[in-house]
């Protein structure tokens, strides 16, 4: 008889720990969550940038107004996984991944530089470049990044539940793609000391020399044809043009990887079924993105286009982007997605049960 009772006590301790580590095991895969969800907000920048001027060879006069952005707007995509460690589910930690695609433009409304240039013709003389309408660049940025985050969640019933998550992102990928509608008059002052060109330095042209520009014609001839005076002087070889179109519409620059930025989100949780919640909120992100010396470097424009029988067509064209130094990103807006919960036994146990089988309360944990 005492065996049989010492039999029944091992079978009831064995039963015992077995649904313990159940328990334990359940416990563990309530406390994981994947989320996913899609951001839709708006986006500013404030842009920092050294002036195009700068890059030119022996400057004159030059003005350029401030780089401006406008009209931003944000798209994006996340993937998070989260695990709450305390035992009612209510601390935790993310991480994840975030695909932003975001628009907006790019204007400078003035630009204007005289500079020492050479073609093939003459060796040297003085370029004079302005926009003619100010420059405008739409811009798509795509940009993939890390979040970690720290995460609380406050459970209001069985179904409902708030959830702050906050956190840092690490930029793994930036690029920039823009499309510019700028046009540029081109025009030229020669100096000649005999027959040898050089370069005239004064800011107000030398009595001595040739100048090729509207200012000039129009003061000698102001019913003239002012186009017909450019396209002759392009006809003998002169790099001259009236409203010349960038060569290159469109293009891409790339910002440099591995910035910090900072991210936050409030979100309502909504029990749909089981353990997967809808989930409704609020998110920012702050973000700041560098450029390279490279890009730095480079000139908004410095020589015109030809065509086959040598009259010019257009003019070079680097975008408005490469002046940029540093941005600082703002993104904010809304976010919905779907939070499941992973649980073994959500999909086994009767509603009722499912929330009996850890010490944890409410269905939204």
């Amino acid at each position: 008889m005492s065996k049989r009772i010492l039999g029944l006590v091992a079978i009831l301790a064995a039963a015992s720990a077995q649904s313990s580590f159940a328990q334990v095991r359940t416990e563990y895969f309530r406390s994981l969550s994947a989320d996913l969800q899609v951001n839709r907000g708006m986006l500013t920048q404030n842009v920092k940038a050294i002036p195009f001027s700068t890059n030119y060879q022996d400057a004159l006069n030059q003005k350029q107004s401030d780089i401006k952005f406008k009209s931003g707007k944000s798209m994006g995509y996340n993937l998070r996984l989260g695990y709450y460690f305390n035992q009612k589910r209510s601390l935790g930690v993310g991480l994840g991944v975030d695909y932003y695609k975001q628009e907006g433009s790019l204007s400078m409304d003035t630009f204007h530089v005289e500079f020492r240039s050479s073609d093939a013709k003459y060796p040297v003389f003085r370029q004079v470049i302005s926009t003619t309408r100010g420059i405008k660049e739409t811009v798509t940025s795509q940009s993939i990044n890390i979040p970690v985050l720290l995460r609380y969640k406050k459970d209001f019933n069985e179904r409902l539940a708030l959830t702050v998550d906050a956190g840092i992102m690490y930029n793994l990928y930036a690029k920039n793609t823009y499309n510019t509608n700028a046009n540029f008059d081109y025009e030229a002052i020669y100096k000649f000391e005999g027959t040898v060109p050089v370069y005239d330095n004064s800011p107000t042209p030398s009595d001595q020399s040739l100048l090729i520009t509207k200012a000039e014609y129009l003061k000698d001839f102001p019913t003239g044809d002012v186009r017909a005076f450019f396209s002759h002087h392009d006809s003998i070889g002169k790099s001259v043009g009236l409203n010349l179109e960038a060569d290159q519409k469109t293009g891409t620059v790339k910002y440099k990887s591995g910035s910090l930025g900072y991210t936050g989100e409030v979100a309502i949780n909504y029990m749909v079924v089981r353990n997967i919640c809808l989930r409704l909120g609020a998110y920012y992100t702050a973000q700041s993105f560098t450029n390279t010396s490279n890009n730095n470097a480079l000139r908004l424009t410095d020589k015109v286009v030809e065509n086959a029988d040598g009259r010019v067509t257009g003019v070079n064209y680097n975008s408005i982007l490469n002046e940029v130094q540093n941005v600082k990103s703002n993104n904010f807006g809304l976010t919905l997605g779907v939070r499941v919960y992973f649980n073994k036994l959500a999909w086994t146990a009767p509603v009722d049960d499912v929330n009996k089988v850890t010490p944890a309360k409410g269905r939204a944990e």
